[in-house]
């Protein structure tokens, strides 16, 4: 049965904060023990497991730390099934390896197994404190599964896992269209129809407020070293605490909260343009992007991390699987820019350059737009008249899932051989014959 979540704004009393905040510096010191003996057992040659650790744990929990009566034990359990399962991922290749967690680093979190949660529309009962108002009810039907309170800039989330049905989790299509889409810097997405979908470019607009913002704390920093007998522009002696003001609390929490609105304006395009390419088209060919490549370099680093590359290809592959649509990822070697478009003509210019916006094509004389021609490319992946391979959905045609493929991007693996699709100029076409065997082979192997 498909899950989805629902993750809601609480509404919660003072009281309620800071319960809030106590079952999430428990989950925080449970993690950093687990973690610590995890590296201990590792170190000493044994094979450290979950299980065994929350046992050894709740043997001495109650001496060692009396006040975690009460926490509800949801909060100090749970950590042990997630350092197990981020050590999993770590070895499989998915993520870093885990660290210890500090205050006001990470953000606080704390779970809630499903048979402890009770829901009305308009609030939902936490274990020890009773129930939290909602902002808004829970959209989904079904069983729930578990749940998980965050922070983010003093507002406290909810996220509520429920295992729906079939009729809730798949979403009908609009349109059975094929569509190319080009993700870039300038102009978000360039479809194959010409149209531009630009991004809201949410943290370039704000950045001058954030400035401004950050340096009211600065400010507070150096303010804080004249009792310590620290001048301003002195480093901060390690394991020397500064003191904190009120005004430096508040001036971090402006802080905090520019940066939530950022990434809430940045959250709903993302969300309303993969759900727009998704319920539109029944293909749908995209770029296959190295976005932690692409943050090296530093002069578009700041304009790509705005974009949301990463979180756009996600939600598009998720959402893909609600509307039955497919996800075509090209090879990323694909020079979908540099391939002239143009039917039966396979130009490929190999001097384009990123300053290039515009090119012509000197073997059909067609000028080209960079990234309205490699939407129109994308496009040709994603129709019924490119290679067999192309119209294999996402799962089974590209290497979703495959930690050695999805390490460095959302999208990977070859989907389309290109060496049948362009060459250079000069290059004579192979024959009607060995292009066959080609394509059939390709198929084979793609289909294995």
């Amino acid at each position: 049965m498909p899950i989805l979540a629902h993750k809601i704004r609480l509404d919660p009393t003072s009281d309620q904060i800071q319960y809030f905040k106590q079952a999430s510096g428990t989950a925080r010191l449970v993690w950093n023990w687990a973690l610590d003996e995890w590296n201990r057992q590792y170190a000493a040659g044994q094979k450290p497991q979950g299980p065994a650790l929350k046992k050894q744990f709740n043997a001495v929990k109650y001496q060692q730390f009396p006040w975690l009566h009460a926490i509800h034990r949801d909060a100090h359990a749970q950590p042990f099934a997630d350092l197990a399962g981020a050590w999993h991922r770590f070895f499989t290749g998915h993520n870093d390896r885990p660290v210890f967690k500090k205050k006001g680093k990470t953000p606080d979190s704390f779970y809630i197994a499903n048979d402890k949660l009770q829901l009305r529309p308009d609030a939902v009962r936490i274990p020890q404190i009773g129930w939290v108002s909602l902002t808004e009810p829970l959209r989904f039907s079904g069983k729930i599964m578990g749940s998980r309170v965050t922070r983010r800039a003093e507002q406290w989330f909810i996220a509520i896992q429920v295992e729906g049905s079939g009729s809730v989790y798949h979403r009908p299509r609009t349109g059975n269209g094929h569509e190319g889409a080009d993700v870039g810097v300038k102009t978000f997405v360039t479809l194959s129809t010409a149209e531009n979908i630009g991004g809201p470019k949410a943290l370039r607009k704000a950045l001058r407020r954030i400035k401004m913002r950050q340096r009211a704390i600065t400010r507070k920093l150096k303010a804080a070293k004249g009792p310590l007998g620290l001048t301003p522009k002195a480093p901060i002696p390690k394991g020397t605490v500064l003191p904190v003001s009120h005004n430096r609390t508040k001036a971090t929490l402006r802080v905090g909260k520019s940066h939530l609105r950022i990434a809430n304006i940045r959250k709903d395009f993302l969300h309303k343009t993969s759900a727009r390419l998704c319920r539109e088209n029944q293909a749908l060919g995209v770029e296959t992007l190295s976005v932690a490549g692409m943050m090296k370099n530093h002069h578009l680093a700041q304009a790509i991390a705005d974009q949301g590359f990463g979180q756009f290809f996600t939600l598009l592959q998720y959402k893909a699987a609600r509307y039955g649509t497919q996800i075509l990822a090209a090879d990323r070697w694909f020079p979908s820019s540099k391939l002239c478009s143009t039917p039966d003509c396979g130009y490929l210019n190999q001097d384009l350059t990123l300053t290039d916006r515009e090119w012509t094509c000197p073997s059909c004389g067609i000028t080209h737009d960079r990234d309205e021609n490699a939407a129109i490319n994308l496009k040709r992946l994603a129709t019924e008249t490119a290679l067999p391979v192309a119209m294999r959905s996402a799962t089974d045609a590209t290497g979703f899932g495959d930690p050695a493929l999805d390490r460095e991007s959302d999208f990977d693996g070859k989907v389309t051989p290109v060496r049948y699709e362009a060459r250079p100029a000069g290059c004579k076409p192979a024959a009607s014959g060995q292009e066959e065997v080609g394509r059939t082979i390709a198929h084979r192997f793609y289909s294995s």
